[in-house]
């Protein structure tokens, strides 16, 4: 690997920890579970806390975990995500669950992530994590403002971190200073391809609309993204109605 990839690599691990820190994201001791799709994201997030546990100065535990509804006709690679996690010395555990989430005239989207996340985090509680991360990242939380601003009429995204169920749990996201394009190139120069997405139903899926909304956005301006998240913290209300 090359002196310019090794930069790259540590600037992006880097951003990850100043998320971390600006949030205040992770504690001592802390145990965290990890949400793995086979993804890009989720599996870009899983390296990079696990070299932030060498970085840091506090020591917390990871563990991922990976949810398969069986009335989804499409499925991850078990192996593939197993020996991931075993290059690392993460442990893994696959969470299946026979749920029904295809209904008459409904849209699955919003039963199979709304179930996903109830399988999720009853795992988080039943066995002893107090946080649950998510690799959301900085295009995932323009879309998600953008959609909430058309489709709710409503200035609102994903919280960096939020407290759950009276503060049992807490989801954090620290790949929040991370863009799409950036994790594109992470996984790649840490020779992780990516399992395919090949969801029947991701044709009805509105994120994908919006994704590449997102991408067309940054035709206009190369830092489109980075300048509507930094706007989340930059409100004039002496110039809105």
């Amino acid at each position: 690997m090359n002196k310019a990839d090794k930069h790259f690599l540590e600037k992006i691990r880097s951003k990850v920890s100043k998320a971390i820190a600006d949030y205040q994201l992770i504690k001592e001791n802390d145990k965290i579970l990890v949400a793995i799709s086979g993804g890009k994201d989720s599996m870009a997030l899983l390296d990079i806390l696990n070299n932030r546990k060498k970085a840091l100065p506090i020591a917390f535990e990871l563990k991922a975990v990976h949810i398969q509804l069986n009335d989804i006709p499409y499925y991850t690679d078990e192996k593939y995500l197993q020996e991931f996690c075993n290059q690392r010395n993460i442990e893994f555990e696959l969470i299946q669950d026979d749920i029904k989430i295809i209904h008459e005239n409904k849209q699955p989207c919003f039963y199979c992530a709304w179930n996903r996340r109830k399988l999720l985090f009853k795992y988080a509680v039943d066995n002893g994590f107090k946080k649950v991360c998510f690799g959301h990242h900085m295009d995932d939380v323009v879309e998600t403002l953008l959609m909430n601003m058309i489709y709710h009429a409503e200035l609102s995204s994903f919280p960096v971190k939020i407290k759950m169920f009276d503060g049992i749990l807490e989801i954090i996201r620290p790949l929040v200073y991370i863009t799409d394009k950036e994790l594109q190139r992470y996984v790649k120069l840490i020779n992780y391809k990516p399992l395919p997405y090949d969801c029947p139903f991701a044709e009805f899926n509105h994120r994908e609309k919006f994704r590449k909304f997102i991408k067309e956005l940054y035709l206009l301006h190369p830092d489109a993204s980075k300048n509507i998240f930094k706007s989340l913290k930059n409100i004039d209300l002496k110039h809105l109605p």
